[in-house]
């Protein structure tokens, strides 16, 4: 109830409302009487304090102090009854309850004060009991309709027939599930992409419970109110949005509204628990198929069941979330495996709403740690690497921006055909883990064939450097000036497969001067650069001297 309210009942007749007028709108919810001297420390929000003011008669001040208090903490307003121990409200107490918008009343001399209290709560506590039946009505009639196996825009319509506004119902996901028949003219159209937009850009908008704001855009509607009720369901917000109420919300509506939402809730987790079964059950199945556990007969019949298609190209992407470490602050603590699987479901869900915006047509299952993404493309519609991993990088993006969530990616090269996945699959760990091991975070890696370097690194270091040394011998650690430029002439002279005028070219020397230098490597090397195994080795020698150089440096 608010202070408005109560001050139209009959014990307030000849009370006065001497300040705080602005403050009318104040919630109250229970009314009491004091006049002890530490009256402070009493207080509770949306409280109605009645008093006669005795311990504080004689003193301005603390009647000033006390309306700054009462203020601060949300109590619903102070009356005063004059004219028995004090005469009138001393003219500052009335200029602070003015500037706190705090009602202050004078309340009438032929009511007690017990009385007063008395009539003030039965009143609030009838009103109460209206709400609460009221609440417990509407919650039964919107039960029927889901006992009877009424869908949510069956139960949305009927609450928009009752409240005769437009509703919609916005998923954790910025989708719209429901919307009434309001929204099939342009400007409502165009109200709900504006909605939409405001839902994507600001990711903690509902601080408040409800929370509302007034339309802008499109100018037919300027000036009218969007209600915003959440409704959650494990670690997910959706909303029920609600056009035109007026500010503030009476009880009746806020309560018919909150009963709603409540059925709405389970109806969402019903439809939840479902979609995490299927999503188990597809698990299963790419499971069974990484393993080699199912027919290869059987693979394209029940691949279609997935969105799989035989006469498609696909790309095998692994996605994780990057652990905590000094560059990145992010860290997720479950306390049992019931938190840790709806967030991976809640993770599933974004990946999948976010490729599917972007039209992609896209299979997601879950193996472990990893979201493995199957992006299908036509084969005459073949996608090259950088679109595809410019699409991947937006996706990153706004996963970090809206949920401030760190994953990193994996991807294969392109298979013909469904059968292919595993191999798919074990191509994009191959690349994720490798840019782990380069300590990134946050990053995307292609999968590409292993080249000669990559081959070599993977040869421990102590073999490698035995090689390096006895291949190059002096020249293998040398600082002299002219022993390196002996070792630039073999490696640009090898780079242009043994040619003496190409080499002499790219050194900007003389061809003689190219020959004396290769004259005098192969004294110092004891080699022939005639023979062709002995130039692979140095080749290799070289290739290793581009990585061991920098490994060994102080």
């Amino acid at each position: 109830m608010k202070m408005n309210e109560l001050l139209q009942i009959p014990i307030f007749t000849n009370a006065k409302l001497v300040a705080g007028k602005n403050g009318v709108g104040r919630s109250v919810q229970t009314v009491n009487m004091m006049d002890t001297p530490d009256i402070i420390h009493f207080l509770k929000p949306n409280e109605l304090l009645v008093t006669t003011a005795y311990f504080i008669r004689d003193n301005p001040t603390e009647m000033v102090k006390l309306i700054k208090y009462m203020a601060k903490n949300d109590c619903s307003g102070l009356g005063i009854k004059t004219r028995r121990f004090i005469q009138t409200i001393p003219s500052e107490v009335i200029n602070i309850a003015n500037e706190e918008n705090l009602p202050l009343i004078e309340l009438p001399i032929e009511h007690s004060l017990g009385k007063i209290v008395n009539e003030s709560l039965s009143h609030i506590l009838k009103k109460r009991a209206k709400e609460l039946q009221f609440a417990i009505n509407t919650q039964r009639e919107f039960t029927k309709l889901v006992h009877k196996g009424e869908k949510l825009p069956k139960i949305i319509d009927h609450l928009s027939t009752i409240l005769e506004k437009p509703i919609l119902l916005i998923d954790h996901l910025n989708n719209v599930l429901v919307k009434t028949h309001h929204f099939h003219s342009n400007e409502m159209k165009k109200l709900l992409e504006n909605i939409v937009k405001d839902l994507e850009e600001n990711h903690t908008l509902m601080k408040h419970q409800p929370h509302c704001f007034s339309i802008y855009n499109p100018t037919s509607l300027k000036g009218k109110l969007v209600h915003f009720f959440s409704i959650d369901t494990y670690f997910k917000k959706s909303y029920l949005i609600i056009i035109g109420f007026g500010f503030p919300l009476d009880e009746h509506t806020l309560l018919s509204v909150e009963q709603v939402a409540n059925v709405i809730s389970f109806d969402l987790l019903k439809q939840h628990a479902l979609s995490e079964k299927n999503l188990h059950f597809k698990n299963n199945f790419f499971t069974a198929l990484l393993d080699g556990d199912i027919p290869e007969v059987e693979i394209v019949k029940r691949g279609e069941r997935y969105g799989l298609n035989q006469n498609h190209l696909y790309n095998v992407i692994a996605c994780k979330i990057d652990e905590k470490n000094e560059n990145q602050v992010q860290s997720f603590t479950f306390y049992n495996s019931f938190q840790e699987e709806i967030f991976k479901f809640t993770i599933y869900e974004q990946l999948k709403a976010k490729f599917s915006k972007r039209l992609i047509d896209i299979s997601i299952f879950i193996m472990k740690d990893v979201f493995v993404l199957l992006i299908s493309v036509d084969k005459e519609k073949k996608q090259t690497d950088f679109q595809l991993t410019k699409l991947i990088r937006s996706i990153q993006k706004e996963l970090h921006e809206q949920l401030n969530l760190s994953v990193s990616f994996g991807v294969s090269s392109n298979f013909r055909n469904i059968r292919s996945i595993k191999k798919g699959y074990q191509q994009a760990l191959e690349a994720i883990e490798t840019g782990y091991q380069l300590r990134k975070n946050k990053f995307i890696q292609t999968y590409h064939t292993k080249d000669i370097a990559e081959l070599l690194q993977m040869i421990p270091l102590n073999i490698l450097t035995e090689f390096y040394e006895s291949t190059l011998k002096e020249l293998a650690y040398t600082t002299n000036k002219d022993l390196l430029v002996l070792v630039q002439t073999i490696s640009v002279f090898i780079e242009n497969h043994c040619q003496i005028a190409e080499t002499a070219k790219q050194l900007f020397v003389h061809r003689n001067t190219v020959i004396y230098r290769l004259e005098k490597c192969e004294e110092l090397l004891t080699i022939s650069f005639k023979d062709a195994d002995e130039t692979l080795r140095l080749r290799i020698a070289l290739l290793i001297r581009s990585f061991l150089l920098e490994k060994i440096k102080p």
